[in-house]
């Protein structure tokens, strides 16, 4: 990657680039304009950035990752430590790959590193340089040898265990009034029919899972397709050009009628952002009933990024230059959990055995056998600490919904129906200081300060304001738990309780099914595993049930207000808030 560092200099360096105007610090270097919205100058300098750092969080990667990142598969391959590092100077996270001999057991939050090169491959013509973090003090063999200097108290970050831990007494959680009808709004969009094709892997083409989670729910609406005005359709990227015009090949496939066609990608947050373009339709009056699919056939094993040498795509370098696979990204956020606030594996271990009780219960789900917090334990390592049980699967699978306006529902004879009160379509507050998926680092707040409010607490701050209510009157919530330890910062980012006391609140059992704020009744991530562009619609599926009142097992007692929390790669982030 030309100009990423400078490889022959005797204190070797990475380079980054800084706004002659602002001071902004970007890493890797950005070219043309400076991202800082305040300030939008054009004329930016290359800087070397600091040699030496903090730990600001680390991983063990225990299991190979896909090309790009070893490209050849006999190839000899190893674990690896991924090390994030916080550079005080430009107030910056740099994620890189530890030293050789370096390893989890040699690192902690806070431990000081340092900047060495390292090989990232070779040949018999050429040597690929990069960039390793080792111990301070450490030899060139790692280890972290005597003289290696005691750790720094690790730095508040707002985020993915980035709150400050509260030192006073624990927040109790919102209390629940009792539960009384909502209010229509001129905003609201009526949910008259929702619809699943169940997780799996079926091995088959997502428009069939698709297609058939559109008739479920078209049925569920008692509305014929061809009354249908919109489909939006979630794309998918893994099913070439019918995934990324995914609304026109579910149009095609349940038969051409002339409907109105959008297709959107997202990552992610897709269905959320389906579920927001269908709703402005039917708000602005160029539909009165819309159907919103999403469905997906996943690959088994790691989510890895479209083939090709795309150097200019940060998802490709991430594989490719350092072998960050999503795993490792949620290693990241559970070891700084665990050294901020004191969260243990055995914590992480109990979201695991939640959310399986529920999926028990959910004839859609993938998996519906209960788990023990023994076997989350006893199953293999893949990204130190989070083991295989802890981190949500890749799946096939499917979920739909038919919106219509407040108008059709009560001429279709439907006086109270579920209700779409808010759609939250978030993006990131410059600069954002915490590292997340697909970057190898942040923004730096050396410049200009950090906002205010994480990115995935914003999520939830714009969702209740448009909706005009407050984690008090939520009766439960379906949210994005990649990892075990990721739903526990949702907690903290829905407003359920307070930095660091997401545990907490899962240990007085306030999350559970029978609890006062179940979250995940659905059974969530962990149950159905990942078919990315249905996720987070099957997330507002699950609210529609629970509030009619027709989950079953997994019914939430008077049910009336619901919230999803979802986020995708670059910046998109979503919530739903789903009323009756």
């Amino acid at each position: 990657m030309p100009g990423w560092f400078d490889q022959d200099a005797a204190d070797f360096r990475l380079l980054g680039t800084r706004c002659r105007d602002c001071g902004a610090v970007f890493f890797p270097r950005e070219d043309t304009f400076c991202r800082n919205p305040v300030c939008g100058g054009d004329e930016l300098v290359e800087v070397p950035l600091s040699r030496h750092g903090t730990v600001w969080s680390y991983t063990d990667a225990r299991y190979r990752p896909p090309a790009p990142y070893v490209s050849d598969p006999d190839a000899e391959w190893q674990p690896y430590a991924l090390v994030a590092v916080e550079l005080a100077a430009e107030r910056m996270v740099v994620l890189g790959q530890a030293a050789p001999g370096v390893g989890a057991a040699d690192l902690a939050v806070g431990t000081p590193v340092e900047l060495v090169p390292g090989v990232l491959d070779e040949d018999d013509a050429q040597v690929w340089t990069t960039w390793h973090w080792r111990p301070v003090g450490a030899g060139a063999g790692g280890g972290g040898e005597a003289g290696t200097s005691p750790p720094h108290p690790p730095t508040p970050r707002r985020g993915v265990g980035g709150g400050e831990k509260p030192s006073g007494p624990k927040t109790p959680p919102p209390e629940r009034p009792e539960p009384t009808p909502a209010t229509p709004t001129t905003n609201d969009v009526a949910v008259l029919g929702a619809g699943m094709h169940p997780w799996g892997k079926w091995g088959r083409s997502f428009v069939e899972y698709g297609t058939k989670a559109a008739r479920a729910a078209l049925a569920d609406a008692g509305i014929d397709w061809r009354d249908v005005q919109s489909v939006v359709g979630a794309d998918t990227v893994r099913g070439g050009y019918p995934g990324y015009v995914a609304g026109a090949t579910f149009a095609k496939a349940l038969g051409w009628q002339g409907a109105r066609v959008t297709s959107v990608y997202a990552a992610c947050a897709s269905g959320a952002q389906a579920i927001g373009a269908a709703r402005a339709q039917i708000l602005a009056g160029l539909a009165d009933v819309a159907l919103v699919v999403g469905a997906d056939a996943a690959p088994k094993g790691f989510f890895a990024p479209a083939g090709g040498a795309r150097p200019d795509d940060p998802d490709w370098l991430r594989f490719r230059v350092l072998g960050a696979t999503n795993p490792a990204y949620f290693g990241l956020y559970a070891r700084r959990r665990m050294a901020l606030y004191g969260d243990t594996a055995d914590d992480f271990a109990q979201v695991k055995v939640k959310n399986a009780a529920a999926g028990a219960a959910n004839p859609y789900a993938r998996y519906r056998t209960p788990v023990t917090a023994e076997q989350v334990a006893a199953s293999a390592v893949v990204a130190d600490p989070l083991r295989l049980l802890d981190i949500c699967a890749t799946s096939d699978g499917a979920a739909a919904l038919v919106l219509t306006s407040m108008d059709f529902a009560r001429r279709h004879g439907v006086a109270d129906p579920v209700r779409i009160r808010a759609v939250a379509t978030a993006t990131p507050h410059y600069p954002r200081t915490v590292l997340d998926l697909p970057d190898i680092a942040t923004d730096s707040a050396a410049a200009v300060a950090e906002p205010g409010t994480g990115f995935r607490a914003s999520i939830a701050r714009t969702a209740y304001e448009e909706a005009g209510i407050g984690p008090e009157d939520l009766s439960l919530a379906e949210v994005y738990d990649l990892s075990t330890a990721l739903e526990l910062e949702w907690y903290e980012d829905l407003g359920l309780c307070g930095p660091g006391e997401g545990a907490g609140l899962l240990r007085d059992g306030v999350t559970v099914l029978g609890g006062r704020l179940p979250v995940n009744t659905s059974g969530g991530l962990s149950s159905f595993g990942e078919a990315v562009p249905a996720q987070a619609i099957a997330q507002v599926c699950e609210l529609t049930w629970q509030l009619r009142g027709r989950a079953g097992g997994r019914q939430v007692a008077g049910a009336r207000v619901g919230i999803t929390a979802n986020q995708g790669l670059f910046g998109h982030g979503s919530a739903v808030v789903a009323v009756r």
